[in-house]
């Protein structure tokens, strides 16, 4: 057999098992995507329904005739009421997708980050080694955070984060009484470990990806707070747990007149306190002669490009669509209908009701999907998994410390 005919051959080959039966898991995972819709729009569908036969009971059994209207006036409502439903359904699906391609920009800079610090940056020492883990483990720490983030999960004590600080990290937000603290426990594991023995992994993946089948749930561990203090809304502060380490604000160098006022309670989101962290240690390493200008500013740029990243999903999450559009469409769909059985129960008469069912599950339908994939990073079964995302990021992290060497020499010498 020559080699054209074991292309043949190849190419001919019938397809794996699981390709197969591809198509029947997708059937298995409409019922679980559709869960969150139908339950939402079934009472007013019955509301729809049972309005339709009273009106077909008035019209066909009562014998009033004179309810019916004319047709003329109904045609031109369905393409105003189609205009309105598809700005809703495509205003909302761009969000979805946004959000996607922000979530796989960060994914990017990640891997990118996590890539240079590992080779470009030098080992001279135990302490050097010691702050490169605790860099790489930031790096982690800030798409974990910035899930937790934009679900308004604030704090750092999630099962899935509070490993990945340093010890004795503190979080921006902190009262005077909090910081007086005399507790010095450590909340945090050690720092050659970047996964402690109690994260479990998800095994979920590839199943997800081939039903499409997306978001995470809140009983997930990941998900859960390690202790149930209650949470400082609007602040990565968590609970007093995550104050035990004392004082965390420092004395200035230099103190004059124009400084800022202190006010009380300062505030910084968790995920821009790791990029400033972050930014901090590189700088310590361009100034101590680790690594060069040119490399400093190749990082600067990704750190950029995550405070992108982090400003766009806030906005996603923080400007909904407007409450007087969304109002005015849900009036429209009841109105319309409300109209259309008085329209067509002198054509269709009993079957009125039928069709009116149809036509509700399916407006109001396109209503409710726009409302779940409106903020895609959620809980609910059509947003985004992060936790899985969050998850491959961790286990490349993992084998980049684990299994690639970090020095020039013998690289290619595996």
């Amino acid at each position: 057999m020559d080699a054209m005919d074991e292309y043949k051959q190849f190419i001919h080959d019938s397809r794996p098992a699981h390709y197969t039966r591809r198509w029947v898991r997708k059937l298995r995972s409409y019922p679980d995507h559709l869960r969150q819709v139908i339950p939402t729009i079934t009472p007013l569908i019955i509301l729809i329904a049972i309005y339709t036969y009273f009106i077909g009971v008035v019209y066909i059994s009562w014998g009033w005739e004179h309810v019916a209207i004319s047709n003329s006036v109904v045609p031109a409502l369905s393409v105003v009421l189609g205009l309105l439903l598809a700005f809703r359904a495509n205003t909302s699906y761009a969000r979805y997708y946004e959000g996607r391609q922000l979530w796989q920009d960060l994914t990017s800079n990640v891997r990118n980050l996590a890539r240079l610090i590992w080779v470009s940056i030098p080992e001279r020492t135990q302490n050097d080694h010691l702050e490169k883990m605790r860099c790489m483990k930031l790096v982690l720490a800030f798409a974990v955070a910035t899930k937790h983030y934009l679900r308004r999960e604030y704090g750092i004590d999630y099962y899935d984060l509070d490993y990945l600080l340093p010890p004795n990290w503190v979080p921006a937000t902190a009262d005077d009484q909090l910081l007086d603290s005399d507790d010095n426990g450590g909340a945090h594991g050690g720092d050659d470990a970047l996964v402690p023995d109690h994260h479990q992994d998800h095994h979920q993946e590839e199943h997800l990806m081939e039903t499409n089948e997306g978001g995470d749930k809140r009983t997930d561990i990941d998900n859960r707070p390690i202790s149930v203090t209650p949470t400082v809304a609007g602040s990565s502060n968590a609970s007093n747990s995550s104050m035990k380490s004392g004082k965390r604000m420092k004395k200035k160098k230099f103190v004059s007149e124009e400084d800022l006022p202190d006010e009380g309670i300062a505030d910084m989101s968790l995920p821009l306190e790791i990029i400033f962290r972050m930014s901090l240690y590189m700088q310590q390493a361009k100034t101590t002669g680790k690594v060069d200008d040119t490399f400093s500013n190749v990082i600067i740029s990704h750190l950029n490009n995550l405070n992108d990243c982090l400003a766009s999903m806030e906005r996603i999450v923080n400007t909904p669509i407007p409450a007087v559009y969304v109002i005015h469409l849900k009036q429209s769909l009841a109105l319309y209908l409300l109209a259309i059985p008085f329209t067509l129960i002198s054509e269709l008469r009993w079957w009125v009701v039928p069709t009116l069912i149809l036509a509700s599950f399916t407006l109001f339908g396109i209503d409710a999907i726009g409302a779940q994939i409106d903020n895609p990073f959620g809980y609910n079964n059509n947003d985004l998994p992060l936790n899985t995302f969050c998850d491959s990021l961790r286990k490349e992290i993992e084998f980049i410390v684990y299994h690639l060497p970090c020095e020039a020499e013998n690289a290619l010498m595996i």
